[in-house]
């Protein structure tokens, strides 16, 4: 059992929180390494909330907060806010949660940060104005004067303007990138909080079978209607690509989870596993095909019942 006194809670939140903002602030060296430090900026709340209660999360989350107010300004406080402080003392609530004598399902904790992180992107496109019609332009515009800026030739600037077409797509997909993304970050840091703190004796909530997390097949239906929408013009189309990203990241962690499940049968299983994985991060055709699976499991039930085992199962 976890007994830890508020002046106690209060302390280890505040260095939660600074430990969040430093790993937030990375990001502004602007080299692509410092992307894994800002995508653990919500694991030391997660950690604190889980592991010392909720107001050492909340002192966590205003203590991050105020570190980016005063150094990098209001809207980095803000952004920090919406991706990590307010997620994580959400979900740190969630996982310490029992109803009726069961645990808060994980899959739930999962559909509910894509909840957040949908209402976060959302605010935040309507917040800044977001078009992507004119922020495609914008874009286009900035990289043909960096191709005037390094001296391209004018009979290179054809070829090197070709792929303007994919700079339009990407910005299209902008909306539905950042809240799948971020709710498979924020799914991965609390992974990562669980294990760390069990070691300690900081977690009360036994382990769990992750391949075997189970979504309600509405976030499926919302996937597809959502995508559809997506290609509609305006705020609507916006809010709809962000609907699908959100949903896309439970039901990609189902697919993951039946990938899992049919292969622990196989000698091969890590190949196949690391295969899967290799072909998720190179093509993102293979991340919805992970997720088309998630949705089939949601509605058929491919892995059949779950099984007792923890989550440490190969």
């Amino acid at each position: 059992m976890k007994n830890t006194n508020s002046a106690t809670a209060i302390v280890i939140g505040v260095g939660a929180g600074l430990g969040s903002a430093l790993l937030f602030a990375s990001l502004v060296g602007g080299s692509f390494l410092t992307v894994p430090l800002f995508a653990a900026s919500p694991l030391p709340i997660l950690a604190a909330g889980i592991g010392f209660g909720p107001i050492a999360a909340v002192a966590a989350v205003v203590a991050a907060a105020l570190v980016l107010m005063f150094e990098l300004g209001t809207p980095a406080a803000l952004v920090s806010l919406g991706a990590a402080g307010l997620p994580a003392l959400i979900l740190s609530g969630l996982v310490e949660r029992q109803e009726n004598g069961t645990w808060f399902p994980a899959g739930r904790i999962a559909t509910v940060a894509a909840v957040v992180m949908a209402i976060a992107t959302a605010l935040g496109a309507l917040g800044i104005g977001f078009d992507p019609v004119r922020t495609g332009h914008e874009v286009v515009a900035a990289f043909r004067e960096m191709l005037v800026a390094a001296g391209t030739p004018a009979t290179q600037m054809p070829e090197a303007t070709a792929i303007e077409p994919l700079i339009f797509a990407s910005v299209r997909l902008m909306p539905a990138f950042f809240p799948a993304f971020w709710t498979l970050v924020l799914a991965l840091d609390l992974v990562i909080a669980l294990r760390v703190l069990r070691r300690f004796g900081r977690v009360e909530r036994p382990r769990e079978d992750l391949a075997m997390v189970e979504i309600s097949p509405i976030v499926g239906l919302v996937f597809a209607a959502a995508f559809a929408g997506a290609f509609l013009p305006g705020s609507l189309g916006v809010l709809a690509s962000i609907a699908a990203g959100a949903a896309f990241a439970p039901l990609f962690l189902v697919g993951m989870g039946l990938l899992t499940h049919v292969t622990r049968a196989t000698d091969m299983r890590w190949i196949l596993r690391a295969t899967a994985y290799g072909l998720v991060l190179l093509f993102p055709v293979a991340a919805l095909v992970m997720a088309l699976a998630g949705i089939a499991e949601t509605f058929l039930g491919l892995r059949g019942r779950p099984s007792s085992g923890g989550a440490d199962r190969s």
